[in-house]
């Protein structure tokens, strides 16, 4: 199989996965969503952008050190020290996962008081507290999976702790009937703690088998392997930490600047409950279709700017570029068009509508994002990602105190928005700057514009003939299969699509 093929099978298994896990995902937040309601889902969402710090401590950068290092060696045919690099990422992280854990658990009542602002949450973070060792090594192993570019089995690990947390959770929901947000926040804490535990359990049984059929080979240890890993992972875990520390008191000071912008307490935390917890998570949901690109675009890159074949980098960017625009393309005209249908399926409710249809231009610019970070990863330029993820976090906590608490609910929207742009300017340009790639805009963007605008006209022509209109789920699906087969066909005719690409495409589905 060829390289190029080899790298789209294993692209289209963590596409699958990524796309699996969305569908569970937005399932499991509809079903909080209708449990907790607008207000209990803010509070949900604060009490998780704390624990989302503590997951990235106790991750720091381990996952990209492993992939990194075990792509290069294995690219260097040094297997032994490519052995040697992935035991010392596991022990980084394991290190990284306890301590971040102790943590948690001794400043859980300040977290719940100081920051999320209720007292209920402290228990819920201390439960949470014991995932965290769990979180760092799987980390680890899921970069190991996808260095060596075997990653059926680390998807597998992956939709498996999605599904044990949801069946969990709604299992426990049933069984004990929480009649309060702060137990229900309880109940939701062991199903994540009780997931990530069977997910390294897991993780962990499919990297012995793996090593056990592909052992590493040829070569001899080297020194310096911890010097290595830490200067891959302490930089980048610790700009990932700053940033998930800006992060999460960007989070927290959105109900309050909501607050002063004359709104109550709970209508405060729907509003944020309703942007966080509803509308970004149906925004990126179909990014899973592209994860797999841009998780894989890492060891990827890696491998060939080690063996210097700089022309393969080129091909793989023009590749994921134009990939990217085109499906986002077609994402944000879906979003817009059919935004407050999309809200009432999953939430019922019509505010969410409007916020949707405000942010879906955006997901152009979230989705290509993405896949250049993965590019700045894989040649060796994480720093320059992780320092511009912070300036755009920064820039994203003044926005939110200046602006929201003038413009409400609209400027929380405008903090996205322009928190969105700023970050993928830095990063193309650096892009640029390193590699100077050129974007085909004509055949990358303009002529899929056109495209999508005309093909959204005739899905909403044929839908109200046939169904005057998307009611329901049906209408919905088959409105989107309208807009997204004319697209094709005329994407096709206009040769952005080219023969290449559905060869391509036939020989990963044969695979």
């Amino acid at each position: 199989m060829s390289r190029l093929r080899n790298f789209a099978v294993n692209a289209g298994i963590l596409t699958a996965t990524s796309l699996s896990l969305g569908i569970i995902g937005v399932a499991y937040n509809a079903w909080l969503t209708r449990n907790l309601g607008s207000a209990g889902t803010g509070l949900f969402s604060l009490m998780m952008a704390v624990y989302r710090f503590a997951i990235t401590f106790a991750s720091s950068g381990s996952g990209l050190a492993a992939t990194r290092l075990v792509a290069e060696e294995s690219a260097a045919k040094n297997g032994a020290a490519a052995s040697s690099a992935m035991k010392k990422t596991l022990i980084y992280s394991l290190i990284c996962g306890v301590f971040s854990g102790i943590l948690l658990w001794l400043f859980s009542d300040f977290a719940a008081e100081a920051m999320v602002g209720d007292i209920r949450a402290a228990k819920p973070f201390r439960i949470l507290a014991f995932s965290l060792p769990f979180v760092g090594v799987s980390a680890a192993l899921v970069g190991y999976f996808t260095a060596v570019t075997r990653v059926a089995s680390s998807s597998a690990a992956q939709i498996f702790e999605q599904l044990s947390q949801m069946a969990f959770t709604v299992f426990v929901f049933a069984l004990m009937k929480p009649d309060n947000l702060g137990f229900a926040c309880i109940l939701v804490a062991i199903g994540s703690t009780v997931s990530e535990a069977l997910s390294f359990l897991f993780h962990f049984i499919l990297y012995k088998r793996d090593r056990k059929l592909h052992p590493f080979l040829g070569g001899k240890p080297t020194g310096g392997i911890w010097k290595r890993v830490a200067e891959i992972a302490l930089p980048v875990g610790a700009s990932a930490v700053l940033r998930s520390a800006l992060s999460t008191v960007k989070h927290l000071l959105v109900p309050v600047s909501l607050m002063k912008s004359g709104m109550t307490n709970e209508s405060a935390l729907s509003e944020y409950g309703i942007v966080g917890g509803m509308v970004l998570p149906v925004l990126m949901f179909p990014c899973a279709f592209l994860l797999g690109f841009s998780n894989l675009l890492v060891p990827e890159v890696t491998r060939y700017k080690t063996l210097g074949m700089n022309d393969k980098i080129q091909k793989i960017m023009d590749w994921v570029f134009r990939i990217t625009l085109m499906f986002s393309i077609a994402v944000a005209a879906a979003l817009i068009c059919w935004a407050d249908d999309f809200a009432f399926l999953l939430y019922n409710e019509p505010a969410a509508g409007n916020a949707i249809r405000a942010l879906a231009p955006i997901v152009t610019v979230m989705y290509l994002d993405s896949a250049v970070d993965g590019i700045l990863k894989g040649l060796g330029e994480q720093v320059a990602v992780v320092r511009y993820n912070v300036y755009d976090t920064a820039m994203c906590v003044l926005l939110v105190y200046t602006l929201v608490p003038i413009f409400g609910t609209a400027g929380y929207l405008m903090t996205i928005v322009i928190s969105e742009v700023f970050n993928m300017a830095l990063s193309a340009s650096r892009l640029v700057s390193v590699t100077g790639f050129k974007v085909n805009m004509m055949r990358w963007a303009v002529v899929p514009i056109v495209a999508v605008i005309l093909s959204t006209v005739l899905s909403c022509s044929v839908l109200k003939i046939t169904f005057g209109g998307a009611n329901g789920a049906f209408g919905l699906v088959f409105a989107v299969l309208v807009m997204l087969t004319a697209y094709f066909i005329l994407l096709r005719l206009t040769k952005c699509i080219t023969k290449e690409d559905i060869l391509l495409i036939k020989g990963v589905l044969k695979k």
